[in-house]
């Protein structure tokens, strides 16, 4: 018996033409793979981004509160960004609401004080420095460095094209280049591809693995015509970019920053507000509430509801020194600098005395002791034998880089 099928007919030449259609960059890429791993680095698959808050949504020091830079001063708009007025310029720094789609925070710099005449050894900036741990990966200062990607969101009053520049923990090797802010008071999104630094020293340890300058205005000494290439330099902007520290008033936002192996940028990835948190405690650990600077008067009695201290039941037995031990929330980068803060009045090197004979509603001296990565040893000397005293007190440890 003979069987006949019959098949609706179909033009060859198009169907062939269709193995022709654009399958995009990431597409051509991946079917140019010729391992897994390269497939997978192509994608971005799994944990990607070197930065830390790059979303700006820590800020243990100061929460929605505002900050004055003045004075070749250095402080955090948030946390892990470090920034500095070396001049006689200044900004107010904070957290702002104002962010693009995507995103609830950004870090903000208004200019408070123009510097209208920068010096020649004169500095304005924004940093992330990154641990060389997290960046030992990219095998910089060897002949298999890989390239990185830098992106980020901003949003500034004026303008014009910016220095950037990437550096290692000796900043004289340097990549420097410039982005450019198109559009007044808009949010931007910008990405620079920075080829893999063959030459260099570069750690890969506890110290600075790789740092990133966002330039707000420099001298001559720090500035360069030579740009886009990696280099024996000590310079951090190109000479033609934009000195937003001349401007009185002049706004600067930035947020979504990432920084990924590979030569395009990705879609931002977002961690939990927990993971972040613990990755900024690393560096920088504060009992006070978030919000809160250090040294903060809460002018409260006990128990000191809102502002939740540390709490120690110092015992001598005799008019000795009592000591105790506080672990740290999160292992230290390395041995921090810690400070202790009075919970009632925020007097360096004080607790608040809730009880205690000759002690009783009143600050007494305490002191650190020694510190470790992931604890410290904290001394009181009560002046009273067997007595108990609840002794109610602010820690914050500082290991940034």
């Amino acid at each position: 018996m003979t069987v006949r099928v019959n098949k609706d007919s179909f033009n060859l030449r198009e169907k062939l033409s269709e193995l022709e259609r654009p399958i995009g960059l990431k597409g051509s890429e991946l079917m140019g793979a010729e391992t897994a791993q390269e497939a997978r680095d192509f994608v971005s698959a799994g944990r990607k981004n070197m930065i830390i808050n790059g979303a700006c949504t820590i800020n243990q020091r100061f929460g929605s509160g505002t900050y004055n830079l003045a004075s070749s001063g250095i402080y955090f708009p948030v946390d892990r960004f470090k920034s500095w007025a070396g001049g006689t310029g200044a900004f107010t720094i904070q957290r702002s609401d104002n962010a693009p789609p995507g995103f609830k925070n950004s870090m903000m710099f208004t200019v408070s004080t123009a510097d209208t005449s920068i010096a020649s050894t004169e500095y304005y900036t924004v940093q992330q420095r990154i641990e060389g741990y997290n960046v030992a990966h990219l095998g910089w200062g060897t002949s298999d460095a890989k390239p990185v990607t830098l992106s980020f969101w901003v949003k500034g009053d004026i303008p014009g094209k910016y220095g950037i520049s990437f550096w290692p923990s000796g900043q004289n090797y340097n990549y420097v280049t410039h982005y450019n802010i198109n559009t007044a008071d808009t949010w931007e999104y910008k990405t620079i591809t920075i080829p893999g630094a063959t030459g260099g020293t570069w750690l890969t340890d506890t110290g600075i693995g790789f740092g990133i300058w966002w330039d707000f205005g420099v001298g001559t000494t720090y500035s360069t015509a030579t740009t886009e290439t990696w280099g024996p330099s000590a310079k951090f902007a190109p000479s033609d970019s934009l000195k937003m520290i001349k401007t009185n008033g002049a706004k600067f936002r930035m947020t979504g920053v990432q920084l990924e192996v590979g030569k395009n940028a990705t879609d931002f990835e977002h961690r939990s507000y927990g993971e972040e948190l613990a990755l900024c405690q690393r560096y920088y650990e504060t009992t006070y509430p978030t919000g809160y600077g250090e040294g903060h008067d809460f002018n409260e009695v006990y128990p000191f509801a809102n502002s939740h201290p540390v709490a120690f039941n110092f015992i001598a037995s005799d008019d000795t020194i009592s000591a105790q031990s506080y672990t740290f929330q999160v292992s230290k980068r390395a041995n921090p600098t810690v400070r202790l803060f009075s919970a009632k009045n925020g007097t360096l090197n004080q607790a608040w005395t809730y009880k205690g004979t000759g002690g009783n509603n009143s600050n007494h001296g305490i002191a650190v002791v020694n510190t470790s990565p992931t604890h410290v040893l904290i001394s009181t000397s009560l002046g009273a034998t067997n007595q108990a005293n609840e002794s109610y007190f602010h820690i914050v440890a500082e290991s940034e880089l």
